[in-house]
């Protein structure tokens, strides 16, 4: 338990303002969460069906017409396993610790919702924090919405 409240406080002053972040607690952070082996290729997707519609007609009430809400399926392939720390969702693959607001799925523009801890995994030191990004390419009647990360912070001093 108490590592975990260390790891929320880490990751609330990690995820704050400004332009850099503690470097130190960017070290204990890597310390701290265990790390999952990376997959080559990782995949997670929120696939939705089309509305479906139903029309007729009420006695008293008229033509009516009632829309169904679109069916959902979760798709997710080789991703690595995840903690819940406070609000975050936090993965550790070797060289970057993601960061997630819990509630970051239910938002359907995931900018800024995330972030990526960069580090060098040979001495373990912090490089960056990157922010997500959310992108679209659009083909035909399919639209794919991405999530890259740019550059946010930089470790500060000790």
């Amino acid at each position: 338990m108490q590592t975990r409240l260390e790891a929320n406080a880490i990751l609330d002053r990690l995820v704050a303002d400004g332009s850099t972040f503690p470097r130190n607690d960017a070290r204990r952070l890597i310390d701290l969460i265990p790390v999952t082996p990376s997959s080559r290729f990782a995949f997670k997707g929120i696939f939705k069906g089309p509305y479906s519609r139903i029309r007729g007609h009420s006695p008293g009430l008229g033509d009516i017409e009632l829309k169904e809400e679109a069916k959902e399926k979760t798709i997710t392939l080789n991703v690595p396993a995840s903690h819940r720390i406070g609000g975050y969702v936090v993965t550790h693959t070797p060289g970057s610790i993601n960061i997630e607001l819990m509630w970051a799925e239910t938002k359907a523009d995931q900018t800024g919702l995330s972030c990526l801890l960069v580090y060098h995994g040979p001495t373990m030191e912090p490089e960056e924090l990157r922010i997500a990004a959310q992108k679209s390419l659009s083909l035909l009647f399919l639209t794919i919405n991405y999530v890259s990360y740019v550059p946010w912070k930089k470790p500060g001093p000790t």
